[in-house]
């Protein structure tokens, strides 16, 4: 027979705050008076002796096995003291002990009992007095506060930084802005949270805001009961919070000295999970009456997609852990007065579970053993002069019998007792059935019986168990719980954490119906999507072995595959994705198995048929939880950080995998010395096999999601592990020919997730690239051969077909489903090889297309001189200026002057103030030069040469250049042949760096700024817009954190433009037909359920704004009404003081267009027809004049004339072939 803790009055977490509030254990009120002690006592009364004073001991427990447990999850025994006087009494000096001649063996804290009030005492030998560990953890049922100082959804004040880069009027910092005098009445005012892009924040900001000063005061009218105060943020990407004008806590925040309203978060961090912070020693800074907190929330960028923060602040129960324990056997506690005499004393004997011995209340001096413990309350109930023991057994034991079957209970007892029983997983309580008679046995039948006495239970809940009829090919799990706290768990799909769990019962019978296993445990909800659903929804769990609720380990073969010898801790999978009705249930371990059957680590599971309360809920996937206990088993003893999807953090801490992601986002990989640095930390082989294995199986439900990573503490090598793939092996809601790499490169795998990022910046080193592919062909013939990945597959299909058949069958799926879903893995695992192979060949085989034809490129300098460049056909660069009075200078070939190399493609130019200006461009041969000319010094006009790519040493160029000046640093952007994007700039020495290896580009690449951002766009090889951004602050570092936002849905071409307005990103594309290749898969789901979510109707061909609007999808129209033909590639201007953008771009018939936005909207005009210019060759070039604001444009025309349009309030053309030079 087995004892059933789980059945018993358990409380919980949640249960031992509530005590701590109604006993009233606070420490907010001054010493009071009359807190009277008697003499010193010679030695220990008897048991039973009057105490002296109002503070008093008042019930204990010495032998806590199910009654309640404490904030560390421990079973722990308890003392309860009662304050009986009249007056509020504070416990500052008293103490208590089991040793005479140790008086203060344990002092209590200064806290306050008020009269008539209960103070709780764990006896854990723990010695400390502290907030629970559980009150700040990041969860949605995580301890609520004592007191609220300021609630999550308050009204704040608050002032927020301009999201527009152009923007000229951007508030100051305000002085003292922190202060609790300060005067706020200037800042706006809203409810938390602040934020946008998430579409769940109360008080929304512009797009691109990366700062937000925020106030909120509140009154204190008299000291607050606990110190233990406690802020709770949910934050986007970083803050850092004052109290009464003192920092008292700060992430990814730049110090105060920096902090103003143009700062930036230092780190990235996604909201959705609230962080607790203790400010307990900052408690002396609230004041009665007026208080303020003030909080910046900081995001890392302009570009960022989302930002948020929702704060609150409270105060939370501490929890008091004497610093011995009290022993079952028996002993003395005495409770020692602050003046060293006794005021209080209990000699108990040796104690049984779960039954306290308390004072009556009645009484001051007769003790009694209460059945029901009652902490917190007056011990009202029932007492015995003597502990009552009792348990029951049952004839046949639990487990498989046939119909007929008679079932026998019989009580073992000190006393005499009744036995009551119900057969719903409740309790039974003194209404229940009696047992009288054997039971008779007609189907699967649960038990759950308890000896009583009168009203009160006695000893345990025992569960029991019948398999009748019907014997599964599998094994059987049968848990047994309350109804009511199995559809507590069940629904509360929201629930986590210790609070959602539920104590349950557990018995494991063999195939053959023996029991085999029988212990207590904790139950709870698993899963994210799979939460979801009413109680006829198949879902999954977890169970927990706790001492708690009876065995700590279970010490059987669950799971035989993970050969390990006990157990503390299962998921039971319901396979969500892969279940059902429309599921092959052994996708996710199939892919499990075979990331073992490559070298790695992965979670061992098998199969088991469910029971609840004798219901069958099918078959189950039963696994390994992988936290820290799963890697030491496996592994080997010791400490280690183990962080799953969404950054959860599940042991050690979050700092080793911040180190990870701020490192390979801001590394050049393309550096041995770099690379061989993060080998250092990341098992290469580990993580290559990793994604090849993803990447086979198409499981695009990753890396974004449903993924793993540990590493040994301190300096172990991370590695990952596979989970959740039930997308995988054609269970994804896609082709089974998807380009995995078209996937990870620019579709679905959107985010900075670490697995992608991790990926990309091991792209970036040639040599990786050699070895990814030859891993690809060594595990596509081996582990990952048909041979291999068939043998698991139908491995696990034989396992389960006679209990999955009969399921189905029951459900009224038709076992015919079944079957045809492992048909479909098998015909998947049979192509998938050669489908990986040719995508990788494909992936890695990828070369730029040749840059355009364009020739010309403009710049203005400080004196209003516009300088052109233009190539020639054969090659050379020629120069001429124009001055502002329209006048032109002769035609110089200044590539022949500066003796260089023939250029190719279009080149740049740039002007840095008065010195000069330099020409950027590419040779045939990839090379990239530079033509200086400055206007002083000992060259002064003269053209100077260098080639960059021989001086610098970095690769060839396989498209043109762009350049951009930033304070005065030319930063100049290509991608090599590789289509690997890199940087280089000179800051008194040429310097460079690589971008993100992926996404990779098709062709030419643009370059633009805002305010805080730098930008590079591009259309990627699988034909999708992508804009890669960077914090213009990381421009001051040689490190360099960027940062990719691609744009979903619509085909690319050419090259994009990029630009902000009003706050809002907006890129601008030429919109093919279609795709280049196969489209490349995204997800949309949960965005097609949000009412703006609208999928793009216009016309191909043409140009579309996608606009930024803080969602994953950004809104994709048109420009223009009608929308125009476009034959080539855009070119922009920058918006004038007025707010206006221009985009000039050539349509099909040679006529060069502009579009202008104004208030929102594009309106059209056509100066090639308003002037009656010719029409163009090819794409035009830009320019608005900073000095007389003046728009100009240069285009080739069909005839090979250069032809300028104008625009100074009107539109005005020149052919410049026909302008007669200056004089020389």
């Amino acid at each position: 027979m087995a004892i059933d803790p789980g059945s018993s009055e358990m409380r919980f977490l949640i249960s031992f705050l509530v005590i701590g509030t109604t006993m009233g254990c606070h420490d907010s009120l001054p010493p009071q008076a009359g807190s009277t002690t008697a003499g010193r006592s010679s030695g220990p009364p008897p048991t039973g002796a009057p105490p002296l004073g109002h503070l008093r001991l008042n019930e204990l427990l010495a032998s806590n096995r199910a009654d309640r447990i404490d904030d560390e999850g421990q079973s722990s025994d308890w003392i309860e003291l009662h304050n009986a006087g009249p007056q509020p009494l504070r416990l500052g000096g008293f103490r208590l002990t089991n040793d005479l001649k140790t008086l203060d063996k344990w002092t209590l804290p200064n806290h306050l009992v008020p009269a008539g009030g209960h103070c709780l005492v764990w006896m854990s030998g723990l010695g400390r007095v502290s907030l629970a560990p559980e009150a700040l953890k990041a969860s949605a049922t995580t301890i609520p506060f004592e007191t609220t100082l300021v609630p999550a959804g308050a009204n704040w004040k608050y002032l927020a930084g301009s999201a527009d880069e152009k923007a000229t009027d951007q508030p100051s910092t305000p002085t003292g802005w922190t202060a609790v005098d300060f005067d706020d009445s200037q800042f706006s005012e809203g409810p938390a949270g602040f934020g946008y892009g998430d579409d769940d924040d109360a008080t929304e900001f512009p797009a691109g805001t990366t700062v937000v000063l925020l106030r909120h005061a509140f009154t204190l009218t008299e000291p607050l009961a606990s110190e233990a105060i406690v802020l709770q943020v949910d934050y986007d990407d970083g803050f850092v919070a004052y109290l009464n004008e003192t920092r008292v806590a700060a992430v990814n925040a730049p110090p105060d000295k920096e902090l103003g309203l143009n700062s930036t978060a230092r780190g990235q961090r996604e909201a959705g999970s609230p962080e607790r912070f203790d400010l307990s020693k900052h408690a002396g800074l609230l004041r009665t009456g007026k208080n303020v907190l003030a909080i910046a929330a900081l995001n890392t960028h302009r570009g960022s997609s989302d930002m948020s923060l929702k704060p609150a602040l409270g105060t939370i129960p501490t929890v008091l852990h004497a610093n011995f324990r009290l022993n079952k056997s028996g002993d003395t506690i005495y409770l020692i007065s602050p003046d060293g005499n006794i005021a209080d004393q209990v000699r108990y004997p040796r104690q049984v579970p779960d039954q306290s011995l308390g004072r009556i209340a009645s009484t001051r001096s007769n003790w009694g053993y209460f059945l029901t413990p009652s902490p917190g309350q007056s011990n009202s109930g029932p007492s015995q002069p003597q502990p009552v023991t009792a348990r029951l057994s049952f004839t046949p034991p639990p487990g498989g019998c046939e119909p007929g079957t008679q079932v026998h209970i019989a009580p073992h007892s000190s006393t005499a007792v009744d036995i009551r029983f119900t057969h719903d997983g409740s309790n039974p309580t003194a209404s229940s059935p009696l047992y009288r008679d054997p039971v008779t046995l007609d189907d699967t039948t649960l038990f759950r019986a308890a000896a009583f006495i009168d009203q009160e239970q006695v000893g345990q809940v025992v569960s029991a168990t019948y398999l009748v009829g019907r014997r599964p090919d599998l094994p059987v799990l049968s848990i047994s719980l309350k109804p009511e706290d199995f559809l507590d768990v069940h629904l509360q799909k929201s629930g986590k954490g210790r609070g959602s769990e539920r104590p349950a019962f557990l018995e494991i019978f063999s195939p053959a119906g023996k029991r085999v296993v029988a212990t207590g445990l904790g139950f709870r909800l698993h899963g994210g999507a799979g939460r979801r659903g009413g109680i006829e929804t198949k879902k999954s769990y977890r169970l927990y072995f706790r001492k708690v609720y009876g065995e700590g380990r279970v010490e059987h073969a669950i799971i035989p595959e993970a050969k390990v010898k006990d157990f503390d801790k299962l998921v039971l999978r319901a396979n969500f994705g892969d279940g059902r009705s429309h599921g092959a249930y052994i996708r996710d371990q199939v892919t499990r198995d075979l990331q073992t059957d490559m070298g790695g680590l992965a979670s061992n599971g098998t199969w088991y048929i469910l029971l609840i309360n004798s219901d069958d809920h099918g078959v189950y996937n039963v696994v390994e939880r992988m936290d820290e206990e799963f890697f030491i088993s496996h592994l080997g003893p010791g400490q280690y950080e183990v962080i799953k999807t969404g950054n959860t953090v599940l042991s050690g801490t979050r700092k080793g995998w911040d180190e990870l992601r701020d490192f390979i986002s801001s590394t050049d990989f393309s550096n041995q010395d770099n690379y061989d640095e993060l080998a250092k930390r990341v098992d290469i082989e580990n993580f290559t096999s990793y994604v090849i294995l993803n990447l086979w199986t198409l499981n695009l439900d990753w890396p974004h999601n449903n993924w793993y990573a540990a590493r040994r503490i301190p300096d172990g090598k991370w590695i990952f592990l596979c989970w959740d793939a039930e997308w995988g092996l054609g269970g994804g809601p896609y082709r089974h020919d998807v380009d995995p790499y078209a996937f990870m490169d620019s579709g679905g795998a959107y985010g900075h997730g670490m697995s992608r990022k991790l990926f990309f910046a091991l792209l970036g080193n040639p040599g990786y690239c050699e070895y990814y592919q030859k891993e690809v062909r060594r595990h596509l013939a081996g582990p990952l051969h048909p041979d291999n990945a068939l043998r698991q597959t139908r491995r696990h299909r034989d396992r389960i077909a006679t209990d999955i058949e009969y399921e189905f069958e029951r459900r009224k799926y038709g076992k015919r489903r079944w079957h045809e879903q492992i048909a479909e893995v098998e015909t998947f695992v049979r192509a998938a090889g050669k489908h990986l192979q040719a995508s990788t060949d494909a992936y890695f085989s990828h070369r730029l297309s040749a840059g355009t034809e364009d020739r010309v490129a403009m710049a203005e300098d400080e004196n209003g001189h516009r300088h052109v460049v233009h190539r020639t056909d054969d090659g050379h660069l020629h120069e001429f200026s124009l001055h502002p009075d329209g006048s032109r200078e002769p035609d110089t070939s200044i590539s022949q002057l500066a003796k260089s190399p023939p250029a190719t493609g279009r080149p740049a130019i740039y002007t840095f103030g008065a010195k000069g200006r330099r020409v950027v461009y590419r040779d045939a041969s990839g090379h990239l030069h530079v033509l200086s000319r400055s206007t002083a010094g000992s060259d002064a006009g003269t053209w100077r040469h260098a080639d960059l790519t021989t001086e610098i040493g970095v690769p060839e160029a396989g498209c043109d250049p762009s350049v951009i000046v930033i304070d005065g640093v030319p930063h100049i952007f290509y991608a090599d042949r590789r289509a690997a994007l890199r940087e280089l700039w000179f800051d008194g020495e040429w310097k460079h760096h690589a971008l993100l290896a992926a996404p990779r580009p098709a062709g030419n690449i643009a370059v633009s700024r805002s305010a805080g951002t730098i930008h590079v766009t591009y259309v990627t090889a699988f034909g999708a817009a992508c804009e890669q951004t960077l914090s213009l602050g990381e421009l001051k570092t040689d490190r360099r954190s960027w940062r990719p936002r691609l744009i979903h849905r619509l085909p690319a071409t050419g090259n994009p433009i990029g630009f902000s307005h009003q706050g809002k990103r907006r890129i601008v594309f030429r919109a093919p037909e279609k795709w280049p290749s196969h489209k490349p898969f995204y997800f949309a789901h949960e965005e097609k359920k949000r009412p703006d979510y609208r999928t793009y109707q216009g016309p191909r061909n043409t140009l579309v704004q996608a606009t930024d609007v803080g969602q994953r999808f950004r809104r994709l129209e048109p420009i223009g009404s009608p929308p125009q033909q476009v034959a080539g590639n855009p070119c922009a201007l920058h918006a004038t003081p007025d707010g206006n953008h221009f985009l000039a771009f050539r349509d099909v018939s040679g006529q060069i267009q502009e579009a202008v936005l104004t208030n929102g909207s594009w309106q059209l005009t056509i100066p090639t027809k308003l002037t009656g210019a010719p029409p163009a060759s090819g794409d035009p070039v830009g320019l608005l004049s900073t000095q007389n604001g003046s728009r100009y444009y240069l285009y080739p025309g069909r005839e090979g004339h250069l032809h300028e349009l104008s625009f100074n309030g009107s539109w005005s053309h020149r052919d410049l072939n026909m302008t007669a030079p200056l004089s020389p």
